[in-house]
């Protein structure tokens, strides 16, 4: 789930893993630690070489964040993060200057996966009608081999996931 400036305000264990795996599960839950998706996109050198279509995904990124800047004129963080982006990111800036404006609703990411290699997903984007700052943003394996990538990434995180899960499920289970 995606805020409107793009700040990630929660993401399941398998998302997490295939698009920011260096970042703390748990980081959405601290706002001095949230993710941005637009500052990891551009000034973070491991999401950026994540992404083998990262030319195309740029323009997508700032042309939604122009929209959002014109829907929201007075949104002084969103100001600030346009801000940061164009004076630490000439690429940013370069692409802000043309002045592209859409919606990012549907699109292909193409990635080279530390873990499992090249991944292509599909991202749909589900806006919230009753909550327009918020999206939920959706990914869906675009050919057998990401499938199968994504269902070993998917794995590798269960594994990860179960000695935790045995350890806080174990009381509950005694005091029955």
């Amino acid at each position: 789930m995606l805020g409107r400036r793009g700040d990630v305000l929660a993401w399941n264990r398998t998302g997490h893993a295939l698009v920011a795996e260096h970042i703390d599960f748990d980081a959405p839950h601290d706002l001095a630690r949230r993710p941005s998706i637009p500052r990891m996109f551009f000034l973070d050198s491991l999401t950026r070489d994540l992404h083998r279509n990262w030319d195309e995904l740029a323009r997508t990124h700032v042309a939604y964040l122009r929209l959002t800047a014109g829907r929201y004129p007075t949104d002084a963080r969103l100001a600030e993060l346009i801000g940061e982006l164009a004076m630490r990111c000439g690429d940013f800036a370069a692409l802000w200057a043309k002045g592209d404006v859409a919606d990012c609703t549907v699109g292909t990411m193409r990635l080279q996966h530390p873990t499992v290699g090249r991944v292509d997903v599909d991202y749909q984007v589900w806006l919230q009608p009753d909550s327009p700052d918020h999206r939920l943003e959706v990914y869906t394996p675009n050919d057998s081999a990401s499938a199968d990538a994504l269902r070993l990434l998917a794995n590798q995180v269960a594994d990860q996931q179960e000695p935790e899960v045995a350890l806080n499920e174990a009381p509950r289970h005694l005091d029955r």
